[in-house]
């Protein structure tokens, strides 16, 4: 590549296109000869040739550019357009005011080759081929390289005013050196291409290395956090202290990784180099993390030493599977008791929690079996191994019960948010009737906080209710009617509604991340990074919040709401991407 991506210019014409012939006579990079124009295609008729030498002259003459033509059937060996323009001008030596226009008759393709170090910016050389290409459009040969060439000299005027005026002095220096610059430019062009692509694929191993990592991070940490709280539960806090510390360590990086992820998912693209630096600094991070967690864990399974007491965790284990049997029961009941009440989404996301309960408790039967076996036969080491996947099952045992069981006060919290959002409502429409309305913007902004109340009460009172989805309509609400007010208010009257939107929003950014992180932990298996990172998207948001309200309280309102939509967004990513697992049967 001569210093720029390649701008592979296709549509000479949709006519032609449709046209092309299916067959083309392909060349590879040829040796230019002594002339600006190589036509091995038999494109130009003499007397055109002629005068396309003659004006690539004028070229020359004129702007001390020289920008030689190329005309063939296809291209092959490399087919691609610009890496043959690009071959066939470092193959012949060409140099840092020289240029090449390789043309496809047949394949109907063009691209100019530009040196590395050429005075024109990648919109002057696209419009260069843009001149050609309508030329070309009608297969006008001729008209393409007269048109390439005025916009060449047209777009380099500029840059070469200053040239000509100090041309004289250097012209005897720069015919001495010639052949030593077309040699260095042709060393150059080589070594930035292989520089490019190594740095291509430094990257692209970076990001697959980094996507990974985080995925295996924070499924690590969250068994990592649940068996920590065994251990605190049997050996007592202080004796896990250290362990304690690493994981609190090792769960900062990974957050820290989650926001460089993130801030490389926007909008604003960033350079190879800067995306290398950012993804090596996610590797960088989450590797250092494991290791010291590797470190610290050598004690903590050393304290843990299940095999040393594994007769007293069997007997715990399984008085503990029959106080879990009823568990599978306990889901399908709450569901359906649910279900005569509410119509919630939130509910189908759990609707086979029953179904992977019964499944963790037949797991955990044939592990405490093994376990048992294997003490009798005194395989001490395996009877342990097996007691501590039961310990695990039990963890997402609990987890899914606790997701349906929790469903409840979830609905209850939402329809006292909504009660309360509607109360807000109300207030404000009581707020805003004493308030100036030169345009009706608060007019038609009461008017439709008055239909969203009505259908947020008919659907709290119904038997099909949709609190959470009924919150979030009235947020929606309430930050219209809060854009309509935030003119039309006196500032002491702003500051404290202020306040309390904060301590509202942090209530719902705090309820959502506690939804969204529950169905990450009930479907880590299934669940990618995206969520994972909109999810630390939202802790950190709300983290923010609760730091800024007092110093910054607009800024703190808006970092809440951030938080809550983050949460929502990884909540549904979170739910796509478990459907897409179910269905592919992994």
């Amino acid at each position: 590549m001569r210093s720029r991506l390649a701008h592979l210019f296709t549509a000479l014409g949709v006519a032609a296109l449709v046209l092309a012939p299916g067959a083309a006579s392909a060349a590879e990079p040829p040796q230019l000869g002594s002339g600006y124009v190589l036509d091995e295609a038999d494109a130009l008729t003499p007397d055109e040739e002629q005068q396309a030498q003659d004006r690539l002259s004028q070229l020359s003459s004129e702007s001390g550019l020289q920008l030689w033509v190329v005309f063939v059937d296809a291209f092959t060996a490399p087919s691609d357009a610009g890496e043959w323009a690009d071959a066939t001008a470092e193959m012949n030596g060409l140099g840092d005011e020289q240029y090449l226009l390789a043309i496809s008759t047949e394949g109907r393709q063009l691209y100019l080759s530009a040196p590395p170090q050429g005075p024109l910016s990648e919109s002057e050389l696209v419009a260069v081929e843009e001149a050609a290409g309508s030329a070309l459009s009608n297969d006008d040969w001729a008209g393409a390289v007269d048109a390439a060439a005025g916009s060449l000299r047209d777009q380099a005027a500029p840059s070469y005013v200053i040239w000509w005026i100090i041309g004289g002095v250097v012209v005897v220096g720069a015919a001495v050196a010639g052949g030593l610059a077309l040699a260095g430019a042709a060393k150059k062009r080589r070594e930035e291409r292989e520089a490019r692509e190594k740095l291509q694929a430094e990257v692209d191993d970076f990001r697959t290395r980094a996507a990974g990592l985080l995925v295996e991070m924070d499924d690590s940490l969250r068994t990592a956090e649940q068996e920590l709280g065994f251990a605190v539960a049997q050996f007592g806090s202080e004796s896990v202290a250290d362990y304690e510390k690493a994981l609190a360590s090792a769960r900062e990086a990974l957050n820290r990784s989650f926001l460089i992820q993130q801030q490389l998912e926007d909008t604003e693209p960033e350079t190879l180099d800067e995306q290398r630096e950012q993804y090596g600094k996610i590797v960088w991070l989450l590797e250092k993390a494991d290791a010291e967690l590797d470190e610290k864990a050598e004690s903590f399974d050393a304290l843990r030493a299940i095999e040393q007491n594994a007769d007293d965790v069997l007997a715990r284990l399984t008085q503990q599977r029959a106080q879990a049997a009823d568990g599978p029961e306990r889901i399908t009941a709450e569901i359906a008791r649910l279900r005569q009440t509410y119509a919630s989404p939130a509910l189908d996301d759990v609707d086979d929690n029953a179904e992977e309960a019964a499944s963790r408790l037949e797991f955990i039967d044939v592990r405490l079996a093994e376990a048992r076996d294997n003490l009798a036969s005194g395989a001490r080491g395996d009877a342990a191994l097996d007691l501590h996947e039961a310990e695990q099952a039990f963890g997402q045992l609990d987890d899914l019960v606790t997701a349906v069981t929790g469903l409840a006060a979830t609905f209850a919290a939402a329809e006292k948010d909504a009660r309360e959002t509607i109360a807000d409502l109300e207030n404000d429409i009581r707020s805003a009737q004493g308030v100036a309305d030169p345009d009706g913007r608060l007019a038609r902004a009461i008017t439709a906080t008055r239909e969203h109340i009505d259908r947020a009460r008919t659907n709290l009172q119904g038997g099909e209710r949709t609190p959470l989805l009924v919150v979030e309509a009235l947020d929606a609400a309430n930050d219209q009617m809060d854009a309509a007010l935030a003119t039309a208010r006196e500032a002491e009257e702003a500051r404290q509604r202020r306040d309390a939107q904060i301590e509202q929003a942090v209530r719902q950014a705090s309820s959502q991340i506690s939804s969204a992180d529950q169905l990450v932990r009930t479907r880590r298996g299934a669940v990618g990074y995206s969520a994972r990172t909109r999810l630390a998207e939202a802790q950190a948001a709300l983290d923010e919040a609760l730091a800024l309200r007092q110093s910054a309280p607009e800024r703190a309102l808006a970092s809440a709401r951030r938080a809550r939509d983050a949460a929502r967004q990884a909540a549904s990513q979170a739910h796509s991407d478990a459907r897409r697992y179910a269905s592919s049967g992994t």
